[in-house]
């Protein structure tokens, strides 16, 4: 059976045994895939609200509140009243979570060596160009604000200049 055929199902498992690596790394901080993603994205977005987040993740609301209250019970993310609207919270890293945000730049690095290892620098740029098509494809047929998945994902796949000097 040809792979190019059903490219859905191999992206599904490219993201399955990455997330699985990623955890077997992650497990001694005792944080999952998503909770790993929504503070990584936190972090870099400070101050946004509940649903901002979970547009910048991807995380459906009913999952990233779950998420949070998991950060928050592990005193890594806190929600503090919104300036500009009482009603919303703002969300915001705490301390711990500055101690272990390069702990996770580390797995989330070791992980996609792993995951890109043989593939050259050129295949590397041109995948994740491809990638970022893909989700803002789909992100354009799901929501109004796709272009925030996307940069997301770019934001996870590049490490900002403060990362790369960690």
């Amino acid at each position: 059976m040809d792979q190019l055929l059903f490219p859905g199902f191999s992206l599904s498992e490219a993201g399955r045994l990455y997330a699985r690596r990623f955890e077997e790394r992650s497990r001694n901080l005792g944080l999952d895939f998503g909770q790993s993603r929504a503070l990584i994205v936190l972090a870099e977005n400070e101050g946004v609200t509940q649903q901002r987040l979970s547009e910048l993740t991807a995380i459906a609301s009913t999952w990233l509140v779950r998420t949070l209250d998991r950060l928050e019970v592990m005193g890594l993310a806190e929600r503090r009243p919104h300036l500009a609207d009482r009603r919303a919270r703002s969300l915001a890293v705490t301390e711990d979570a500055k101690q272990v945000l390069p702990l996770l730049w580390n797995i989330v690095g070791e992980t996609l060596r792993e995951a890109l290892t043989g593939l050259p620098t050129k295949e590397i740029a041109i995948l994740a160009k491809a990638l970022h098509r893909v989700i803002a494809n789909l992100s354009a047929l799901d929501r109004p604000t796709a272009t925030d998945s996307v940069k997301a994902h770019a934001s996870m796949a590049t490490p900002t200049k403060s990362q790369k000097m960690r």
